[in-house]
């Protein structure tokens, strides 16, 4: 009997510790660059995208936190990963993006640093405001977006996916897609939308009210940087691209 519960006992104090080793570690992210979207005004929730590579598949994105010095002109940010001990991991290299949001911050030209290393570090310029309204335009609400491209004819098209709200009198429409590199790695997307009350056009659009656009890129996009879409509400889509 007493060798019974030695043994019992035992398997639970195994059970525990495998339970407790599979509780994910959060440790530092290891971040390589931080891509900044221009066009911020004071106004706007300003945001910073991190970007690093996981060197397996036993890794998930944590938390992030920015420490903003308007005096200094100065923002500090950091960022955590969420490894998991004693899983299965695929050895592949796997590149992730954190956004940081800053919250809105007076214009002027900041530098922006990570927190664990130094030498990762960006410019920031925030804008004066030029209107009142969170955003300078009315954007579509893009779910999804892609740098699709033609390996033969070495061209490149922008694509982008989503729905547009439920509106009880008229509807949305797409008006202008303005893509801007801003800086070198950085693509800008625009989705500028209106609300129409033409019953016509409102007829053309599905039930469910998806759309989605495709146009070519007047300047090719190359190597490893971020699709940065802007979107209802002061969001935006974040995507990262590598194109070799």
């Amino acid at each position: 009997m007493k060798s019974s519960i030695l043994f019992l006992g035992l398997g639970l104090s195994l059970a525990t510790a495998n339970a407790q080793e599979q509780n994910p570690i959060e440790v530092p992210a290891e971040i390589e660059k931080i891509f900044i979207p221009q066009g911020f005004d004071d106004n706007d929730n300003v945001e910073v995208v991190l970007h690093g590579k996981f060197p397996n598949t036993c890794y998930q994105v944590g938390n992030t936190e920015a420490k903003v010095d308007p005096q200094a002109r100065t923002v500090t940010v950091s960022a955590t990963s969420y490894k998991y001990p004693g899983a299965f991991c695929i050895q592949s290299v796997t590149p992730f993006l954190q956004t940081v949001k800053l919250g809105m911050i007076p214009e002027g030209n900041y530098q922006v640093v990570y927190s664990k290393n130094q030498q990762v570090r960006n410019s920031l310029e925030v804008s004066r405001r030029k209107t009142e309204s969170p955003d300078d335009y009315l954007y579509a609400t893009v779910e999804n977006a892609s740098i699709d491209v033609n390996f033969e004819s070495g061209k490149q098209a922008l694509k982008i996916q989503g729905h547009f709200p439920y509106f009880f009198l008229g509807c949305m429409v797409l008006k202008e897609v303005r893509v801007l590199k801003n800086p070198t790695d950085v693509l800008v997307v625009q989705p500028i939308a209106e609300v129409v009350t033409d019953e016509a056009v409102c007829a053309t659009q599905p039930d469910d009210r998806s759309f989605e656009y495709t146009s070519g890129l007047a300047e090719p996009f190359q190597g490893e940087g971020l699709l940065h879409v802007r979107t209802l509400h002061g969001n935006s889509l974040n995507r990262y691209i590598e194109i070799k």
